[in-house]
């Protein structure tokens, strides 16, 4: 099978050499023919090529432009492959053998390239060379075939690139209106791709690439070609070259550090472009499923081509994608989306699993380089279309997310730079340099009750919640949802239904507990259920919590005869010994440094014989993999124990007269459990009759179920009097 390789010059026949010398050096003799289109050289180009009697050349005598001259080298070629290669590039050992093998594995495939050292779009890797003979030695070990380094790509850049004759045919030739050269490849990979070709960047193979050569001498002349080439592009395609095919290698590293790597994904991206990030999310993750939202019908259509399933409304409704099947959702522009209304969030939010993640980048309001703008263009920068740190966090928290890191994103700083940044730090107090430094941030949120992972890698749904039909008590609609404490609203019986009954359905156990006691609900937050206590027969209820401003609203709201709040740390709780007949405390215990310092402040306040009612995360099911030491997914969280954990605590000072759970789980769902019986050869799937039903967040008794964990356990306990604690 013959390849047509094509090459054009222009000047620098140093460099011209040294890139044919290793084409006849590291290319089987007449598996090739070599095709040189040399645009008007001067330094004796032409020359040199007429002595070559193994090259082809066609010589323009003028600078006809990179485009122009590779239709006429390809016109010439003879060859079922075609392969274009810069005359800057040196080519390795098993360099053709390797892109052909790529090629040639599906008649799908219409292009390939290899990676190098010198290149854009995320097509360079590190080298640890310093000579041309340690690049060879580096490219005898690189250079070997592995299709799991194969990675698909919306585009690939044209310094060596091989196209399948058939599919350059089917596409046509390089569009000559990009001149002397710049995005002429970009062009050719998107019309290769909606001709029905994958383009495939070869992990596998490596060329040496030098860089820039013909245009290197003259910068400021690359610059204006490459700012006039986009122009000719975006006007073709109805969007900007770099934007609108960009990988977004910051935001798949965050997703890296936060989701387990390697297991199939679903995820959907608003505002994908053509779909290069979701592709190399594919690579990283193979076979995911991917979804795309994009209004630009050019760029959606060549996502579409990539074998992503494309929406072009914005309108959740209307994209059939079932609810509570996404892994996790991608944002670009979170203030792209931030006039849309509590009901479109709440319509999303619905698709994505419990524990499901969601991305979103945030431009920095005090990133450096906007004081260096002109006052023009600084007022065309409206200040609510950007973010401090603590705004993009509360973006994602008052979606009922969350959030588990934000990332400060930097860019490229001259020296120049840099004096500016210094400058705007020492005239900024208050604000550090690295926020200071930042373009954007990346906020990661997840939605409430991340699970353990099953047998095969997806996270597991939890049971659908029997939703309650209206809140017990009044409803704080002038309050946001931070993710921290449960306010009862619309918007979070709406957007997160099995939150809201878990806390709900506590009190209500607890409710039915505490008639006629005096009894202090502990970290209280909003309020709500210290009157639900109230209402449910208790004599009095004390709600403490220690943060001063839901003290504050809370007395607002949820105040009446018998029902007080009071601001305070529940590890020094201001009363005396022995007051309370219940101490109630929900969700406490995980946020506290000292889990077992609660527990024996809580007794201290009771009276002997005292109810004590408390709740916690089981670490079981929520975050099964980690330790007890080791910080949970939620970032609210200090630990999170196992039921065995709070039982051992619990008993130095109580008596356990029942234990519930929440939301349970059979064992045969836990990834774990199904490895170890699949290693012992046993069936991993327990027979469905003896499987634990879905109970949502009612409490059941631990005795009910066997083979099985709770997400939450509730202990009821008993103060054992002072003579029997130890």
């Amino acid at each position: 099978m013959l390849t047509s390789i094509v090459l054009v010059t222009y000047n620098k026949l140093d460099y011209t050499k040294q890139c044919i010398d290793s084409v006849r050096k590291h290319t089987e003799p007449g598996s090739y023919e070599l095709i040189v289109v040399d645009n008007g050289s001067a330094d004796g180009t032409a020359e040199w090529l007429g002595e070559q009697p193994d090259i082809r050349t066609i010589g323009n005598g003028f600078n006809a432009g990179f485009p122009k001259a590779c239709n006429q080298g390809l016109a010439l070629a003879r060859g079922e492959l075609l392969l274009l290669l810069n005359n800057d590039t040196l080519v390795t050992a098993n360099w053709l053998e390797g892109l052909k093998r790529a090629l040639l594995s599906d008649p799908s495939v219409g292009a390939v390239g290899p990676v190098t050292n010198y290149a854009s779009y995320w097509t360079a890797i590190p080298v640890p060379y310093r000579t041309m003979d340690e690049m060879e030695q580096f490219a005898v070990s690189f250079n070997r075939t592995d299709p799991a380094k194969w990675e698909e790509r919306v585009k690939l850049i044209g310094y060596c690139l091989l196209i399948r004759r058939e599919a350059y045919e089917k596409t046509g030739a390089f569009d000559e209106r990009f001149g002397v050269g710049n995005f002429e490849d970009d062009d050719y990979g998107l019309r290769l791709r909606l001709a029905g070709y994958k383009l495939l960047l070869c992990g596998d193979t490596f060329i040496h690439h030098y860089g820039s050569v013909s245009f290197g001498e003259n910068s400021a002349r690359f610059e204006r070609t490459l700012a006039d080439n986009a122009v000719k592009f975006a006007a073709k395609w109805g969007f900007h070259p770099v934007q609108g095919t960009a990988i977004r290698t910051d935001v798949l590293d965050v997703i890296e550090r936060e989701v387990r790597p390697g297991a199939p994904l679903t995820v959907l991206e608003i505002g994908c472009g053509c779909g290069a990030t979701l592709l190399r999310m594919r690579h990283r993750y193979p076979g995911s499923k991917l979804y795309g939202v994009e209004r630009l019908e050019t760029a959606s259509r060549i996502a579409a081509a990539c074998g992503i399933e494309m929406f072009r409304t914005a309108r959740p409704e209307d994209w059939p994608i079932a609810e509570n099947s996404l892994d996790g959702v991608l944002i670009g522009d979170w203030h792209a989306l931030a006039d849309t209304d509590a009901g479109w969030w709440a319509r999303l939010l619905r698709k994505l699993k419990p524990g499901g993640w969601l991305l979103a980048c945030f431009p920095n309001r005090s990133f450096f380089r906007y004081a260096k703008l002109s006052p023009e263009l600084s007022n065309k920068l409206r200040i609510g279309d950007m973010y401090t740190p603590e705004e993009a966090k509360r973006s994602l928290a008052q979606q009922g997310l969350a959030v588990s890191s934000l990332t400060i994103v930097t860019d490229h700083r001259t020296a120049e730079d840099e004096a500016e940044l210094n400058r705007i730090a020492a005239a900024v107090p208050g604000t550090g340099r690295e926020e200071l430094a930042a373009a954007y941030f990346i906020a990661f949120g997840r939605k409430p009750a991340a699970l353990q992972q099953s047998g095969d890698g997806a996270a597991s749904a939890r049971p659908a919640a029997t939703a309650l039909t209206a809140p017990p008590v009044k409803e704080q609609n002038d309050v946001a949802f931070t993710g921290e404490r449960l306010i009862l609203n619309p918007f979070v019986m709406a957007n997160l239904p099995d939150v809201y009954e878990e806390h709900l359905r506590r009190y209500e156990l607890a409710g039915s507990l505490v008639a006629d006691l005096h009894v202090l609900d502990a970290a209280c937050g909003a309020g709500y259920g210290s009157l639900m206590l109230r209402n449910a027969g208790a004599a009095s209820v004390t709600g403490i919590d220690i943060d001063a401003a839901t003290i504050d609203r809370a007395k607002l709201d949820y105040s009446r005869d018998g029902v007080t709040f009071v601001q305070g740390d529940v590890l020094r709780l201001p009363f005396p010994d022995g007051l309370f007949d219940a101490v109630v405390s929900f969700e406490t215990i995980e946020h506290i440094a000292d889990g077992a310092a609660w527990i024996r402040e809580a007794a201290r306040v009771l009276k002997d014989d005292g109810l004590f009612i408390v709740s916690t995360p089981n670490r079981a099911v929520t975050n099964a993999s980690l330790y007890f030491e080791e910080q949970p997914a939620n970032p609210h969280h200090m630990f999170e124990y196992r039921t065995s954990e709070l039982v051992g605590e619990l008993l130095q000072e109580f008596r356990i007269e029942e234990l519930y759970g929440q939301s349970w789980f059979d064992d045969s769902r836990f990834a774990a459990m199904r490895w170890l019986r699949d290693a012992n050869g046993q069936q991993p799937d327990r027979e469905a009759g003896r499987r634990t039903p879905d109970t949502g967040s009612r409490p059941i008794p631990f005795r009910t179920y066997k083979s099985s964990e709770p997400t939450y356990v509730i202990a009821v306990c008993r103060k054992k009097p002072r003579s029997v604690r130890r």
